[in-house]
Formats: structure tokens, C-alpha cells, sequence
């Protein structure tokens, strides 16, 4: 069997070449979001295992890598909070287009729990990958917005997707796509920085830079040539400077 080789990125996945394959491993985690009595956030089950997915898909898909398993970890009972959870996971791999990926997971039977936990890992494959494409004298935009806790809820219309994700990374004018979690757009602006050698010249101090993004609320990326289609609202950030 061919050993697989593990490919260094500062990006929140893990990534491994084997037999000319690709396979991209990322995950996430939620907790006290839920409708336990020791929940911080009250929200469905629903809204719990699809946003937590979610995070998952659209780190894959921001590398052109496509899912073929799904990992459900639930720290709570399967009826009737792990059993929501993989109908919910099975709703937003069916509205992604992606119908033919498996699912395992496991649940907690053993103890009593008052608050929601759950954590969800997807591995995918790719037969090459689409990142570290940034250029000198790129735009960098940032698209959706950073939301967190209720402001998710309260903003579900203006979150970004996976297929969102998809539709602007397979774009010849964008360089690289990465997605803003709960470390922020600053924490991605660096992970960029790393990831191409390059460095960020940001217009102005925008406020929101150390906001968290929640579940994958927004990204960021990097455009050869803008203007840039997008169903969600672009705000150029600034612009790529020369190799560090």
C-alpha cells in the first residue's frame, strides 16, 4: 500500500497525498447551543447539526475537495437529540448536492446531560487542490459578515454556505478562499499570510477583524480581477503586497 504524505497548512484542515489523490480532513465542534436546559444560545437541533456541518463542508470546498464521509460525534442521548442531529446532517449534505456520502457517529447513553454537545468531522478527496494562488497586487474582499451566537439566528439568510463557497473558489478570478470561524477574519488574514508569503495591506482598521465568526458565518478571499459576482454582499479589505 502506498504511504500517504501528510501536506503542511497553516488552514484549519488536514490535508494527505496518497496514490495521487488528495484527502482533506476538517471538523468542528459545538456546545451550550441548543435546547438542553443548560444551553447558552436556544436553537434547534437542526440549526446545531447543519451550521456545524456546514464550517466542515465549506473548508473543503474552499480547497476544491468534495466529502465522502461524515463523522457525527453527539454528547448527548440519540432520542431524541442525536437522532435531529443526523436528520440534519442528512437535509444539508441532500440541499449541497451531495448525495451519496456516508455517515457513522456515536451518541451518549451511559449519562444523563443538560446541555447540547456535539462535534462533526468530514473527510474528503480531491484529485488536486485549489489554494496558494494569490497574487502580488491581488484585492483581498471579505464576503458575508462575522455574526455570532443569536446574531447567527437572528442573520441565517445572510450566512455563507458551501455552495457559496464553491461557486466563488471555482472562479478563475478568485486566488484563494479561506472561511472565518470563531478566531476571526484576523486569525485568517494571518493563516493567508502563511499559507502565500505574502503580505496583507489592509485599506483601513476595520472593527471587526477580531470579531468572532461563529459557525463559518463569512470568508475571505483573494481576487485577481474584480469585480466578483457574489449572492452575498463583497467588502473589499485591501490588497496582497509583495513576498515577505
Amino acid at each position: 500500500m502506498e504511504r500517504a504524505l501528510s501536506v503542511a497548512t497553516a488552514r484549519d484542515v488536514s490535508v494527505f497525498q496518497v496514490a495521487g489523490l488528495y484527502l482533506v480532513a476538517a471538523c468542528d465542534s459545538l456546545g451550550a447551543i441548543g435546547r438542553k436546559p443548560s444551553d447558552v444560545v436556544a436553537a434547534s437541533e437542526h440549526i446545531c447539526g447543519s451550521y456545524t456541518l456546514r464550517v466542515c463542508l465549506s473548508e473543503l470546498a474552499a480547497v476544491g475537495a468534495s466529502p465522502m464521509l461524515v463523522m457525527s460525534l453527539v454528547s448527548n442521548e440519540w432520542e431524541p437529540t442525536g437522532q435531529a442531529i443526523l436528520e440534519s446532517i442528512r437535509t444539508e449534505l441532500d440541499v449541497e448536492g451531495y448525495t451519496d456520502v456516508a455517515i457513522t457517529g456515536s451518541t451518549e447513553e451511559n449519562m444523563p446531560t443538560t446541555m447540547t454537545g456535539l462535534g462533526i468531522a468530514v473527510l474528503g478527496t480531491a484529485p488536486s487542490l485549489r489554494w496558494r494562488r494569490t497574487g502580488a497586487g491581488d484585492s483581498l474582499y471579505l464576503v458575508g459578515h462575522p455574526w455570532v451566537g443569536n446574531e447567527v439566528l437572528e442573520h441565517g439568510s445572510q450566512l455563507l454556505t458551501p455552495a457559496v463557497v464553491r461557486l466563488l473558489a471555482a472562479d478563475d478570478a478568485v486566488g484563494d478562499f479561506l472561511p472565518c470561524g470563531s478566531r476571526g477574519i484576523a486569525h485568517e488574514i494571518d493563516v493567508l499570510e502563511r499559507e502565500t508569503g505574502m503580505k496583507v495591506l489592509l485599506d483601513e482598521c476595520w472593527p471587526y477583524l477580531n470579531k468572532s465568526a461563529g459557525p463559518a458565518t463569512c470568508g475571505i478571499l483573494t481576487v485577481h480581477r474584480p469585480p466578483l459576482s457574489s449572492p452575498l454582499e463583497l467588502t473589499r479589505l485591501g490588497s496582497i503586497g509583495k513576498a515577505q
